[in-house]
C-alpha cells in the first residue's frame, strides 16, 4: 500500500516515468505485475499490432484496442503520429485515440462530406485524417502557411506570443501525409480559400492553429459547411497557453445549440458535434 501512496504523490512527469519503466520491464521479462503496478495498468498485454519499440508507450490503451484489437490500422497510424514530432506527440496517446474513435464513428454513421484541417504544422494529425479519408473515398483539404504564424494574427489576446511553428515546410509535410486524395492549400486563411471550396460539405474538420483570429475564421467558414452530425475537433481549446482558442470557439457557439466536450489529452482538445435538428 505504501508503494501506491508514494506513486500518487509523484509529479505527473514522475508518474509517467514510473508507468513507462513498469511496462518496459514487464514486457522484457514477461513476468506477472505486482499489485501496485496493476493499479497503474491492470491489464497490460503485449503491444500486438503496434511495434514494441515504438517511440510512444501504450500505458493508456482502451479495452477496445488492448483486449479486442479493433484497430489494426494503429500500426500505420502510430508511426505517422510521431514522425518528426516525437517530443510533442509521443506522450499524447489519448489524442490519437480520440481522433481514431471519432473518425471511425462518423464513418460508421455515414456522415457525408470531406475532411479538412486548418493548422497542419508537420502533418501528424493530417496523416490520420488522410488515412481514413482515402479509405472512404473522401478528400482531405489541408490549410496552413507552412511557414509558422502570420504576424497579422499576433494581436489582442495573442500579442504576447512570438513567431512559432516555423520549423516546417510543405515538402516535408507531404512526406508524412502523402499526396493521394489530399489537397494542400498554403497561405493565410481565409485569404487562401480557393473559390470552388465554398460549395463543399465537410464531415470532419480539425482546427489546430492556436490563435484567436485563425480559429475564429475557421469556425466561421467550416461550421456552416459541416454536415448535420459532423464533427469539429479543436486542439488547445482548454490550453491556458493559447487563450484565444477557447474565446473564439465560445463566442461563435454562444448563439448556437452546440457546446464543446473536452477530452483529457495533452493540450485540452474539444470536440463539437453539429446538431442534426
Amino acid at each position: 500500500m505504501n508503494k501506491i501512496v508514494r506513486f500518487f504523490r509523484k509529479s505527473p512527469h514522475e508518474k509517467m516515468a514510473a508507468v513507462i519503466a513498469t511496462l518496459k520491464h514487464a514486457a522484457g521479462l514477461g513476468r506477472q505485475l505486482e499489485p501496485d503496478e496493476r493499479l497503474i495498468n491492470h491489464r497490460w498485454a503485449a503491444p500486438g499490432a503496434i511495434r514494441a519499440n515504438s517511440p510512444y508507450y501504450l500505458a493508456l490503451r482502451p479495452d477496445s484496442d488492448m483486449n479486442f484489437h479493433l484497430f489494426p490500422e494503429l500500426q500505420e497510424l502510430g508511426e505517422v503520429w510521431v514522425k518528426k514530432n516525437e517530443r510533442r506527440n509521443a506522450g499524447d496517446l489519448p489524442r490519437l485515440y480520440a481522433l481514431v474513435l471519432n473518425i471511425r464513428h462518423l464513418l460508421e454513421e455515414e456522415i457525408p462530406g470531406d475532411f479538412a484541417e486548418l493548422g497542419v504544422w508537420r502533418g501528424n494529425s493530417a496523416a490520420v485524417l488522410a488515412h481514413y479519408a482515402r479509405k472512404s473515398n473522401r478528400t482531405t483539404f489541408l490549410f496552413d502557411t507552412f511557414e509558422g504564424f502570420d504576424q497579422r494574427d499576433l494581436k489582442g489576446l495573442d500579442r504576447e506570443h512570438g513567431m512559432e511553428f516555423e520549423d516546417t515546410f510543405l515538402p516535408a509535410v507531404k512526406q508524412v501525409v502523402g499526396e493521394g486524395d489530399v489537397v494542400y492549400i498554403p497561405g493565410y486563411f481565409p485569404e487562401s480559400l480557393p473559390p470552388g471550396l465554398t460549395s463543399r460539405q465537410f464531415s470532419l474538420v480539425h482546427l489546430d492553429c492556436d490563435l484567436y483570429e485563425p480559429i475564429k475564421a475557421g469556425m466561421e467558414f467550416f461550421f456552416p459547411r459541416l454536415a448535420p452530425g459532423g464533427i469539429m475537433i479543436v486542439h488547445d481549446y482548454a490550453n491556458p497557453h493559447w487563450k484565444g482558442v477557447g474565446k473564439a470557439v465560445n463566442e461563435f457557439l454562444a448563439p448556437r445549440p452546440e457546446r464543446p466536450v473536452l477530452i483529457p489529452d495533452r493540450s485540452g482538445t474539444a470536440i463539437i458535434r453539429k446538431s442534426t435538428a
